[in-house]
C-alpha cells in the first residue's frame, strides 16, 4: 500500500457574500478534486488545538499523528518526537518549501525533498512536486509522500480571492490530477489524503483554528462519497475528527 498525503496551507474558508454564500474551495473550477470526491470518504478534522500556535508546524505535527500540544518542547529538543518509521512502521519522505515542516520532518526522521522553483507562492513548481511525490514513492521505495503546498495561505493573507481561486484550480489542474493519473496507471493500491493543514481566509487575511475539510481515497474500496470537495459537503457528511492527531491512524488502518 502507498499513501500520498497532500496538504494545501489555507485552502479552507468561509462562506463570502461576494460569492453568494459559497467558499473559494466550492467554486474554483477543480474538476479532479470534484471526481476523487464522490468516491471518497469526506469529513472535516480540526487540526489546531486551542491556545496552541496556528501555523505550518503545529498542523503538520497533528497530522503526523503527534500531540502538538507538545510543538514548542518538540523543537527545542527534537528527541521528545518518536520516529515516524518507529512510530508508524512507514518510511516516508516530504515534499515541501517550508522551513518549519523540514525541520520537524529531519527530527522524526522523515526524509525531506527539495524541488527546484518550490517557492512556497503562488508561482510554486506544481510539476516539480508531484515528480518529486512519484519518485520518492516509486524510485526510492517510500511508503508514504507528504506533498505540502503553502500558495494559497499566501493569497489568502494577501486578501487576494481571486488569486485563492487560481490557486486552488492551479493544486488541481497541475498536482491533484497528474498525481492521480501517474498512480493509477501502477499495479498497486494506494490510498491519497487531501486536506488544508488549516484554514486561512480571506477576509481576514489570517489564519484561524477552525476544522477543515478532509477527502479520503482508498483505490481497492468503493466508497459513497460527495458530489463535490467542499466545506459544505464535508460538515454535511457527519465525518468529524475531533483531534487531528487521529486522523493518520484512521488513514493507515485495516490495512
Amino acid at each position: 500500500m502507498k499513501y500520498v498525503v497532500l496538504l494545501c496551507e489555507g485552502m479552507s474558508d468561509e462562506p463570502l457574500d461576494e460569492l453568494e454564500g459559497r467558499t473559494p474551495l466550492a467554486v474554483a473550477k477543480s474538476s479532479h478534486m470534484d471526481t476523487l470526491a464522490r468516491v471518497s470518504e469526506v469529513g472535516m478534522v480540526h487540526t489546531i488545538p486551542k491556545g496552541v500556535e496556528i501555523n505550518s508546524g503545529t498542523a503538520y505535527l497533528a497530522i503526523l499523528g503527534y500531540d502538538p500540544a507538545n510543538k514548542e518542547n518538540s523543537e527545542e529538543e527534537s528527541s521528545l518526537l518518536d520516529d515516524f518509521y518507529t512510530k508508524t512502521g512507514k518510511r516516508a519522505a516530504v515534499v515541501s518549501a517550508d522551513e518549519n515542516i523540514k525541520k520537524i520532518s529531519e527530527a522524526v526522521n522523515i526524509k525531506y525533498m527539495a524541488v527546484e522553483g518550490a517557492t512556497g507562492g503562488l508561482n510554486t513548481n506544481y510539476g516539480g512536486k508531484k515528480d518529486a511525490a512519484i519518485a520518492a514513492l516509486f524510485e526510492e521505495d517510500m511508503d508514504m509522500v507528504f506533498v505540502h503546498v503553502k500558495a494559497l495561505d499566501e493569497a489568502s493573507r494577501q486578501k487576494s480571492l481571486d488569486k485563492k481561486i487560481q490557486g486552488i484550480e492551479s493544486i488541481d489542474a497541475y498536482l491533484v490530477g497528474p498525481l492521480m493519473e501517474e498512480i493509477q496507471g501502477r499495479d498497486v493500491e494506494f490510498r491519497v489524503l487531501v486536506m488544508p493543514d488549516f484554514p486561512t481566509y480571506v477576509r481576514m487575511g489570517d489564519a484561524t483554528s477552525d476544522a477543515v475539510p478532509y477527502m479520503l481515497y482508498d483505490s481497492g474500496i468503493e466508497v459513497e462519497g460527495s458530489q463535490c470537495y467542499s466545506e459544505k459537503s464535508a460538515k454535511e457528511s457527519g465525518n468529524y475528527f475531533d483531534d487531528g492527531n487521529q486522523l493518520l491512524s484512521h488513514l493507515l488502518e485495516e490495512e
